[in-house]
């Protein structure tokens, strides 16, 4: 099959080429109009598969509670969103709900994982946060502080697949023991939900965290006489950082200095999407939670009778045209934050291009990037 665009986002610009897929992998890529066609999306964007790392659930769901056939129905609606991989985002929850949960997760992602969104694994986001107010929206009741024992039992659950970890390194007191064990199993390690110091962030990274949980929420913000968690973020060149660029958990003009000072290759795009995306606006009550909801018109979540964000109920697609639209983010670095960023952040090396042998997964959307369709795997998913 041969598909082509006037727009074709390919080594970092956009240009008309022609794309081949043979099964599940691109073979060739060709000037325009080279080959007889078998699709010709005209002046439509064709671009690598989105990938969110950060994305908790959909439809009253998350992945705290995932069980089969939900993780299917989530797997089944995130084309929609051009959305061709991502991961499994866990939260603070009773640890024996989470170990069920993950159980399941992996059991999915070993045996139907086979049509629709990618699971690549694991991140668990929770529950290893801080006990300030840097927690954010998590529950303090379920909080571990993580070691070696726990991040086995955690990866044991979900066979395998747990490969991005966050932590808030100020619990470890000195110890960062837990984060080298982390690395040396293969798991890239974030740093959020964590009130640390710029200093005490440098030692986790020294240790091998190469990442920052959605910059801005969830941590110690930049001060010139103290430059927390934001200034670390923003200073470590090394580091990726995850942002929410929505224009509600972060404000577009924070998100364009963030991504200034990240580049084309350090940003990621993120929606942090919970359970309430997909509901229409009003109060719901979340018993796993132990919390009440309220949507609004809008559509921003917070937790009832507080000005507390209660996660995003955003679409990827619809923050990377915030981002590029309304937040001005340079065209290559918000492309490159929902695309490539994110894979070599978690170190896999066959998707997030178009090129040759990487994955046919590919997403087309029109100017404001609403999505008109999305191959994963060479197959073509419809809305």
């Amino acid at each position: 099959m041969i598909i082509q665009s006037k727009c074709v986002y390919y080594e970092e610009r956009l240009q008309p080429k022609q794309i081949e897929i043979k099964k599940d992998k691109i073979v060739g890529v060709y000037p325009y109009g080279l080959f007889k066609v078998d699709k010709d999306y005209g002046e439509l964007i064709i671009m690598p598969g989105l990938c969110d790392v950060h994305n908790h659930g959909y439809n009253g769901c998350e992945s705290n509670m995932a069980t089969r056939k939900w993780l299917k129905e989530w797997t089944s609606y995130l084309p929609s969103e051009g959305v061709t991989s991502t991961l499994a985002s866990i939260s603070s929850f009773p640890k024996a709900g989470l170990l069920k949960a993950l159980k399941n997760i992996g059991e999915y992602i070993d045996k139907d994982n086979k049509k629709g969104t990618h699971i690549l694994g694991v991140y668990e986001e929770g529950p290893f946060i801080s006990s300030g107010k840097e927690r954010g929206a998590q529950n303090l009741d379920f909080q571990i502080i993580p070691n070696k024992k726990v991040i086995d039992e955690f990866n044991k659950a979900c066979n395998n697949h747990l490969i991005y970890v966050m932590i808030a390194p100020e619990m470890l007191k000195g110890d960062y023991s837990v984060i080298d064990y982390c690395i040396s199993k293969g798991m890239k390690v974030a740093l959020g939900h964590t009130g640390a110091t710029f200093e005490i962030c440098k030692e986790a990274i020294e240790h091998g965290a190469s990442s920052f949980t959605h910059t801005y929420n969830g941590m110690k913000g930049l001060h010139h006489r103290e430059p927390g968690v934001v200034g670390a973020a923003m200073y470590f060149n090394e580091c990726y950082a995850e942002c929410i660029c929505d224009g509600i958990h972060v404000n577009k003009y924070a998100a364009n200095i963030l991504a200034k000072t990240k580049g084309k290759d350090k940003l990621i795009l993120i929606t942090d999407s919970v359970n309430i995306k997909g509901l229409k606006p009003g109060t719901y009550t979340f018993e796993d939670k132990g919390r009440t909801t309220t949507i609004t018109e809008d559509g921003v979540g917070y937790i009832t009778g507080t000005d507390t964000l209660a996660g995003s109920c955003h679409k990827l697609n619809h923050i990377l045209d915030f981002a590029i639209h309304e937040a001005n983010i340079d065209f290559v670095t918000a492309m490159n934050a929902v695309t490539i960023n994110p894979m070599r952040m978690l170190g896999i090396n066959d998707r997030g291009l178009i090129k040759e042998n990487y994955k046919a997964d590919l997403a087309v959307f029109d100017d404001s990037f609403n999505n008109v369709a999305t191959y994963i795997d060479g197959e073509i998913f419809s809305k």
